[in-house]
């Protein structure tokens, strides 16, 4: 049996890896949002997508021809607004893919494509599995950081 009460080294060197990337990661997005359509706007814009959105799904529902037709002739505008928040998504993408190359130069020569024991987990993955592979950690770590990061630095889109 292991003694689960150590933790390794690498589930740490992981999890600082994914919270830098995301933090990074979100800093860059908040950073090319302020530049292109500014902060102020972007926001606002977020919430009256948001608004068209919701307003449009209730009339749907409720089957109110009279709203739809309302909303329809708002929907260009709309979708204006949506291509404009997008474009600094659609930049910061091939910057977040850029990140693979750190599996290819650290993660997976240090740790191995298929290592387990990296995480502890009750239940799944326990220590009598084997532990949690180095890729499911990272992915747990980098969504959990991800969220984290867009809540903390206010890019999470307004719901």
């Amino acid at each position: 049996m292991m003694d689960i009460t150590i933790i390794p080294i690498a589930t740490l060197v992981i999890m600082l890896i994914a919270i830098t990337i995301s933090f990074l990661n979100m800093s860059i997005n908040r950073l090319l949002i302020t530049r292109m359509c500014g902060w102020n706007e972007y926001r606002v814009m977020q919430k009256e997508t948001s608004e068209y959105r919701s307003l449009m799904m209730k009339a749907t529902r409720a089957k109110d021809q009279k709203l739809i037709t309302k909303l329809k002739k708002k929907e260009s505008q709309i979708n204006k607004m949506q291509t404009k928040m997008m474009k600094p998504s659609m930049l910061l993408m091939p910057i977040s893919f850029s990140y693979i190359i750190i599996w290819y130069l650290f993660l997976i020569p240090t740790f191995g494509a298929s290592a387990s024991g990296v995480a502890y987990m009750p239940g799944l993955f326990a220590a009598s599995v084997g532990g949690l592979p180095v890729v499911y950690w990272y992915m747990i770590c980098s969504f959990f950081f991800g969220t984290l990061a867009s809540r903390i630095l206010g890019v999470t889109p307004i719901t």
